[in-house]
């Protein structure tokens, strides 16, 4: 995992149909550019996350979510993975620092996160890093409180975008149907 410039990834996200959207200065969303994109939105029930416009809901039960969340991300293993705070890194540091403090492959992150934590530049991951990206995507499930916490997720291989929300949510969106047929096999209780 390493961070990088956020304008290396201009052209990828360009390429995969995938605009940039802020709501204000502290929180920037991705979106498939394309509004009729196949959509699935990911709830814990009750919780109070709105889907995207045209989202195909579906409910798990908390317990079930960390495991949904894996086995999207497993689905996803032969692409390079890119993550990006909606808010800025430190909120995201400081909603997983507890539950990852015995995470030595995370702390080597964290030790080297200090010049990136007011930024927005993104974490590139490769396929060995998968583990650790499911650890923290699934940690901040949990542990995220705050609109600023979430993080979205991008493949650098196929035209997806999953956003995980604090609060019992995860939004994906989906470049085409093949990519929404392939990853949905993954969305399993």
């Amino acid at each position: 995992m390493e961070f990088i410039d956020v304008g290396e990834t201009s052209e990828l996200l360009d390429q995969h149909g995938i605009k940039q959207q802020a709501q204000d200065d502290d929180h920037i969303f991705l979106r498939m550019a394309d509004e009729s994109a196949p959509r699935k939105h990911l709830a814990v029930p009750g919780c109070d996350v709105e889907p995207l416009p045209g989202a195909d809901v579906v409910e798990f039960p908390l317990e079930q979510m960390p495991v949904v969340i894996d086995n999207i991300l497993h689905k996803l293993h032969h692409n390079q993975l890119i993550l990006f705070p909606v808010g800025r890194w430190r909120s995201i540091f400081d909603a997983v620092a507890f539950s990852m403090a015995e995470n030595e492959e995370w702390q080597r992150i964290d030790a080297a996160a200090t010049v990136e934590l007011n930024t927005r530049d993104p974490l590139l991951c490769d396929t060995g890093d998968l583990h650790l990206v499911c650890e923290l995507v699934k940690t901040l499930f949990h542990d995220s409180e705050s609109p600023d916490q979430g993080l979205l997720l991008v493949t650098a291989g196929i035209p997806l975008v999953m956003e995980v929300v604090p609060n019992g949510g995860v939004r994906i969106t989906f470049g085409n149907e093949a990519v929404a047929e392939e990853v949905s096999e993954a969305i399993t209780t």
